[in-house]
């Protein structure tokens, strides 16, 4: 291939494999958990510079052919021609990088981690995202602004693979998914054109991209509406101890009963362990009892990373999840018993209730189909990578992968689908796991977007046969 002839006119940059500055580009850089711990005055501030985009599931990066830190989108345009020019089979795209096959060998990938800028405009109530924006990108423009919308759990995710996926989070009840307050997009289709696309401009492309997994071209810019929202919420948190000689199936239970009788003003959220579950509970408009009153930007979007901060931050990881239509007693018990028997303490089960505004959306009115699901399971496993003489870290990593997989496979039967986002394994099950009856129609624009199939390393969507 002829690398030179990828020029890139907006400040980009192209890493071929073996060129210096690589493995950088490959790997980004790693959060450390004192960047992510409140100080004095606050939590610190968030940009690239304070956090970078750093690559968070080092166990699945492989080795792009290239990798192309673009500066804007005419750069992305150039990236997508030049790979079909050269008969490339796939160009990847890196966002956030939480994706799990973003760095995929042998791909040309598309990094946009120099397109992060986010800007909110008070008269209008739009924030406008680049395409490489994180969720704490976004945060940071709200703050102080009296808007929000559904975002993330963590602030390293990607708006890229959050929003196309649906982007389910802890205001959902209350704001619906992320995909409902997009209303203007730009995007770089498989042809190397740059678009513009809305409800009322380009509808169906517009349809497609809002939970199509980024198969139908490389977002470069998102504009969303935003919504009223007092930035100090009321929250509590149980931690609840489990003895070695007992279960959590009771803990389980009541929270999935519990759960029945909130308000969409409360998001609840359930992690459990092998030894102890934690259970959290924001409250979005005033509530009684004997509650904590916290800064939603500055504390409570920071809880995945834990006590210390230094939870969920890069490393080598498997993750998996399930969309339950139903949690009757046998599908609690099932979270509860693989939770007595994970293979280490960093194993956790996450159970997050669904629904609310999200459930109000009809399943056809976006990509996203299982918009009544009710609970999301999400199934996060890690290893010791350091061997010793009593670790082996390919047996450590083997074990956890097969609990993992096998809880899943255990809850398929109470399963409305699954959500894409947090699922290594898209062979696992059929595309109408994720889409449903939507998947023919997307099938269909697939065809016309992307014909070729340029953008497959994703959750796949094969186009449409073409018929004569």
């Amino acid at each position: 291939l002829s690398w030179s002839a990828l020029v890139l006119r907006e400040g980009g940059r192209v890493f071929v494999r073996g060129s210096e500055g690589y493995e950088e580009a490959r790997l980004g850089q790693k959060w450390e958990a004192a960047q992510c711990r409140a100080n004095s005055g606050g939590r610190r501030p968030f940009g690239p510079e304070s956090h970078p985009t750093e690559t968070w599931n080092l166990d699945s990066v492989g080795y792009p052919l290239a990798i192309c830190r673009v500066g804007g989108p005419r750069d992305v345009s150039a990236c997508v021609r030049f790979a079909r020019s050269a008969g490339l089979g796939a160009v990847g795209v890196a966002g956030g990088r939480h994706s799990h096959a973003c760095m995929a060998s042998g791909a040309l990938v598309v990094d946009l981690s120099g397109m992060r800028r986010c800007e909110f405009e008070a008269r209008s109530g739009r924030l406008r995202c680049e395409g490489g924006a994180l969720n704490g990108d976004a945060h940071a423009a709200l703050d102080g602004t009296g808007r929000m919308l559904t975002l993330g759990h963590h602030p390293g995710t990607g708006l890229g693979g959050l929003v196309q996926q649906g982007g389910h989070g802890p205001l959902e009840k209350i704001f619906g998914l992320s995909v409902d307050a997009w209303v203007e997009a730009e995007v770089v289709l498989a042809d190397g054109r740059l678009v513009r696309c809305s409800r009322a401009r380009e509808p169906d492309l517009f349809w497609a991209l809002r939970g199509g997994c980024g198969n139908f071209g490389v977002v470069t810019s998102f504009e969303f509406e935003t919504y009223p929202f007092d930035q100090r919420l009321a929250s509590l948190r149980r931690v609840h101890e489990i003895p070695w000689w007992s279960s959590a199936r009771h803990l389980v239970r009541a929270f999935r009963d519990a759960c029945a009788d909130l308000p969409r003003t409360t998001s609840p959220l359930l992690v459990v362990r092998r030894r102890a579950a934690t259970e959290d509970r924001y409250h979005l408009a005033a509530a009684d009892g004997d509650l904590r009153v916290r800064d939603y930007i500055h504390e409570i979007s920071w809880d995945i990373l834990g006590p210390d901060s230094s939870k969920n931050l890069a490393g080598y990881h498997y993750t998996t999840s399930a969309l339950l239509q139903v949690a009757p007693d046998a599908a609690c018990d099932v979270v509860a018993d693989f939770a007595a028997r994970a293979p280490n303490d960093d194993c956790a089960i996450v159970v997050n209730q669904l629904g609310g505004k999200a459930a109000d959306v009809a399943p056809d009115a976006t990509a996203v189909f299982h918009r009544r699901a009710a609970f999301w399971v999400i199934v996060q496993t890690s290893w010791p990578t350091r061997p010793d003489f009593f670790t082996d870290p390919a047996a450590e990593r083997a074990k956890a992968i097969a609990w993992a997989r096998a809880l899943r496979d255990a809850l398929l039967p109470f399963c409305a689908g699954r959500y894409a986002a947090l699922s290594a394994d898209e062979a696992a099950l059929a595309a109408a796991a994720n889409w449903g009856d939507n998947y023919a129609k997307l099938q269909t624009l697939k065809a016309k977007y992307d014909p070729t199939n340029l953008f497959s390393i994703n959750h796949n969507i094969l186009p449409a046969a073409t018929t004569r």
